[in-house]
């Protein structure tokens, strides 16, 4: 895998957790690949990437949309939102590490046409039935 499509990956996961989280609307923009491969870094939704063909690996650096969550996810801060720890580390581990999705703790499920709509998105098969519809209230601690 190129560290553009690797780049673009990463940056997909992380659009969809954070639309999850916040219960917005998502799609992953279609060209995300091709606007790395060019060059941009302020890419749709806020997303900030590092110097993608200059660094050992693709990071996101900073979400101008969505500072707090960034913070969470990326930057390790556990009190930047309202997520329980473990739930918040298994969406880490979803956005930076593989695409297993996380669950929640209470076991809701998601219904087999989102799981589907997920993978179809990222053109791959998802390893877990199983897609938090909701993460918590999807805010910011008050007073940070």
């Amino acid at each position: 895998m190129t560290k553009t499509k690797a780049a673009a990956d990463l940056v997909a996961r992380y659009l969809t957790a954070r639309a999850l989280f916040r219960q917005t609307p998502w799609e992953v923009p279609s060209n995300l690949e091709d606007l790395i491969g060019r060059g941009v870094r302020l890419l749709p939704d806020g997303v900030l990437v590092n110097e993608v063909p200059l660094q050992p690996a693709p990071a996101i650096i900073y979400d101008r949309k969505d500072p707090m969550f960034w913070s969470a996810i990326i930057g390790g801060e556990d009190s930047a939102i309202d997520m329980d720890p473990a739930e918040q580390e298994q969406v880490r581990q979803f956005v930076l590490d593989d695409w297993t999705l996380p669950v929640m703790p209470s076991g809701h499920r998601a219904p087999r046409r989102i799981v589907a709509a997920v993978g179809a998105a990222f053109g791959r098969r998802i390893q877990k039935a199983a897609l938090a519809i909701s993460w918590g209230a999807g805010s910011a601690h008050p007073g940070r």
